[in-house]
């Protein structure tokens, strides 16, 4: 981690993502050297020129500016942060990406509406969910149906078939930033691999208590839905639940099953109503994690 935390923050104007911005606080507030910048992507300048009521480009991209900046000045003496801004014109989760390599961001925090309504939107995948798995650091997506106030209690869904049971380093790391406990929670999909999950729900359990953060975990054999995402997040509300951390492999990768909704990753996203970390673990970036340990 470089010596400030630098957080991203993409807003669209939208109150899903202005309230990211002011839940991005709690996140901040974890590091003792946070730094912010806020960004504004211009993708649809139809939908921005009425927003802004603008006739042109030129001027369009200035009211977006001064707008950007207005509100980076507001949470800035709100918060005590320092708060830089950034405009840029394309693709959404693109120009994220871009950014997030450009400034070195640690974190990644931004609003989501949930599931898109548009069919085309739907099979691509959301702004989100594309961010989610196209950038480096970790995304946190907030819906903000839940506001947290803290991170107490993170959410590690440990998922068959995805070696997440090798992906909680991540999940620690993060821990022990909020000085949180984790609760790990299966689901029985297959009765055949019953006893293989309560393993790896055992090894990952004394894994993150012998590294000394406090950890909790719950199988759930009897499934009263038919969705492990549905199942994870009523857990997840039951338990009070404050951050939801999921694991996923490099994606798009072009796969077709990478856009589909089944996804699991997408299925949190979308329909989780207390914020969501994706991590997206690659080789250069966290392998580093398991050293410290």
């Amino acid at each position: 981690m470089s010596d400030s935390f630098k957080i991203l923050v993409p807003i669209g104007f939208s109150e899903q993502s202005l309230n990211a911005l002011n839940q991005a606080l709690i996140f901040a507030k974890a590091s003792e050297n946070a730094q912010f910048t806020i960004l504004s992507v211009i993708e649809d300048s139809r939908a921005f020129a009425k927003l802004f009521d603008s006739k042109n480009s030129d001027d369009l991209r200035q009211k977006v500016t001064e707008e950007v900046k207005k509100i980076a000045e507001e949470f800035s003496t709100k918060s005590g942060f320092t708060v830089n801004t950034m405009i840029a014109e394309g693709v959404v989760y693109e120009e994220i990406a871009r950014v997030s390599t450009l400034i070195d961001a640690d974190l990644v925090i931004m609003g989501t509406n949930g599931k898109p309504q548009n069919l085309r939107k739907r099979f691509i995948g959301s702004n989100a969910y594309r961010t989610a798995t196209l950038v480096k650091p970790p995304v946190v997506t907030i819906k903000g149906v839940r506001n947290i106030e803290k991170i107490e209690t993170i959410i590690f869904p440990l998922l068959m078939d995805r070696h997440s049971k090798e992906k909680v380093g991540p999940a620690l790391k993060y821990a022990r930033i909020f000085g949180s406990k984790i609760l790990v929670v299966g689901v029985k999909e297959d009765e055949s691999k019953l006893n293989i999950l309560r393993g790896h729900i055992h090894q990952v359990e004394k894994f993150i208590t012998d590294h000394g953060v406090v950890c909790e975990t719950t199988l759930i054999e009897n499934p009263k839905r038919k969705s492990v995402v549905r199942n994870i997040l009523n857990y997840a509300y039951e338990a009070k639940g404050d951050l939801v951390i999921i694991t996923e492999e490099d994606g798009p990768g072009g796969e077709l099953s990478d856009y589909l909704l089944g996804n699991e990753l997408q299925e949190v996203i979308y329909h989780s109503e207390i914020p969501v970390m994706s991590i997206t673990p690659r080789a250069v970036k966290y392998d580093s994690m398991w050293d410290s340990f």
